[in-house]
């Protein structure tokens, strides 16, 4: 990665990266008829964490967490990929 920085200012390029909770379908009736404090059930664990995702592809998986500040923003932690050290 470090001779990418020397061919391409990646200080100036910016992607979009979503973190993924997890995957449900429901029929339009279901949606419809959602209310304050349903539950959806999604096809991941908890223990699964998220993932973290540019375009379609999943670069990564966290854990949500909060940033500690006053705001107590939703944060989430890098996880060790599968099989690091």
């Amino acid at each position: 990665m470090d001779a990418l920085n020397h061919l391409i200012d990646t200080d100036a390029i910016q992607v979009e990266v979503t973190v993924r909770l997890g995957r449900t379908r429901q029929t339009v009736a279901q949606l419809s008829s959602l209310r304050a404090d349903d539950i959806l059930l999604l096809d991941q664990s908890i223990d699964e964490g998220v993932e973290i995702c540019v375009g379609d592809k999943v670069i990564a998986r966290g854990e949500l967490t909060a940033d500690a500040s006053a705001e107590d923003r939703l944060c989430v932690r890098i996880l060790p990929a599968p099989g690091a050290a």
